[in-house]
């Protein structure tokens, strides 16, 4: 769209309800895809049409990441909803998961966008990009320790300030692209405090309880939001070595959005 062909998975649904799946970052979405993917099948039966981009410099799109931003991406986005608008749909939900939580709050506090919030998923959000940060470059910092070096986040944060790219599980990461989640907006949108959008938050764990940084959040967004929170007992689907399943995330999921069909 802004600056190349960007790969645009889609599927048409019955109903006039729009639903954009904002994915994971990198490897996580690799893992996510066969997930989303069966997701899609079951939103698309249950009315909704659903759009999964791979943004600029992502999966089969066209550019090199360390030639994007979270600006670039965003644009795609605001221009794909107005083409949602211009086809007659009335609202659209969303999906968002892992690193797309904050692209969507982001993409939703700094633009008016064209149509209306209906809903918004949450799976496994990162509310802070500082905690999606430290944990993308703790990928690095373990392999440079398998290879018995020692690294830290301030030094890869020194490697972009300085102009490197840095490499992280075969991903550019470039001081743009950092530079641009650092200007990001991640407060909750006013569509979810105002109660005008649903908003469910499913996490994984093992634990039969939230975390305490899981409840932590999830105090501060009840402070704010009606939020329908649910805690999932699966495999970690976007973390795992082998492909894994999530029926239990899927089946919930799909009865939000069937609450919703009209």
């Amino acid at each position: 769209m802004a600056r190349g062909f960007n790969f645009l998975l889609s599927s048409k649904g019955e109903a006039n309800k729009a639903l954009i799946i904002l994915p994971p970052f990198a490897d996580e979405m690799n893992k996510s895809r066969h997930i989303i993917c069966k997701f899609i099948g079951l939103a698309t039966r249950r009315g909704y049409s659903c759009y999964l981009m791979d943004h600029f410099g992502t999966g089969d799109s066209e550019g090199d990441l360390n030639d994007a931003d979270l600006a670039l991406w965003q644009a795609d986005l605001v221009l794909l909803i107005e083409q949602l608008a211009a086809a007659g749909y009335k609202q659209v939900s969303f999906l968002a998961i892992r690193f797309g939580a904050l692209q969507l709050f982001d993409l939703l506090n700094k633009n008016s966008i064209a149509l209306p919030v209906e809903q918004v998923l949450l799976w496994q959000p990162f509310f802070e990009l500082k905690k999606f940060w430290q944990q993308f470059f703790r990928i690095k910092i373990a392999e440079q320790m398998a290879l018995g070096e020692k690294l830290s986040q301030q030094q890869l944060e020194q490697q972009l300030a300085e102009g490197d790219v840095v490499e992280i599980a075969g991903y550019p990461i470039c001081q743009s692209f950092y530079s641009s989640t650092q200007a990001g907006d991640f407060q909750v949108p006013g569509c979810l405090t105002g109660g005008a959008a649903k908003l469910s938050w499913l996490e994984i764990s093992q634990m039969a309880a939230p975390g305490a940084n899981v409840q932590k959040q999830l105090n501060q967004l009840q402070q704010t939001s009606q939020v329908n929170f649910q805690l999932l007992g699966e495999a970690p689907f976007w973390n795992t070595t082998e492909l894994a399943d999530a029926e239990d995330l899927l089946r919930i999921s799909a009865g939000l959005l069937e609450q919703n069909h009209v």
